[in-house]
């Protein structure tokens, strides 16, 4: 235990703090909220302090990237993106929030496409915004 901050060497902030998983997610589903109401920064700020509670949470790494990529900070959208597909490296949303992060780099477009093609398949939301993407980047 590091007696400065009173947590354990592998607990996260949130562990220490007693945030449970619901909590979590209710404070996600506040910065979507936040988000849909085209309140950028608001849904940031939301994001940013549950990532640092909890670095473990893909879908508020995800929720990060997305509003990044919207803030045209394309650096930040892949840095966030790439850490939430390290963390949950077969989520499709994750995946495709990624593919669409990587775009932004011409080096990364291949990759970002074989991603799109690989989720395309689906006839969920993921696999009818990939085929989306894929139109339009033929077009």
């Amino acid at each position: 235990m590091d007696p400065s901050n009173g947590m354990t060497a592998s607990e996260t902030p949130a562990e220490a703090l007693g945030m449970t998983h619901e909590l979590g997610r209710a404070i996600a589903r506040v910065a979507g909220e936040e988000l849909d109401a085209g309140r950028l920064d608001t849904a940031r700020q939301i994001l940013e302090g549950l990532v640092v509670t909890n670095p473990h949470d893909a879908a508020a790494w995800t929720l990060l990237a997305s509003i990044e990529k919207r803030r045209g900070r394309s650096l930040a959208a892949r840095l966030c993106a790439g850490i939430a597909h390290e963390l949950a490296p077969e989520d499709r949303q994750v995946r495709l929030v990624r593919a669409e992060a990587l775009l932004t780099d011409p080096d990364e477009r291949p990759l970002a496409r074989a991603e799109l093609g690989a989720l395309s398949a689906g006839a969920d939301a993921v696999g009818v915004r990939s085929r989306a993407l894929l139109t339009a980047l033929a077009g």
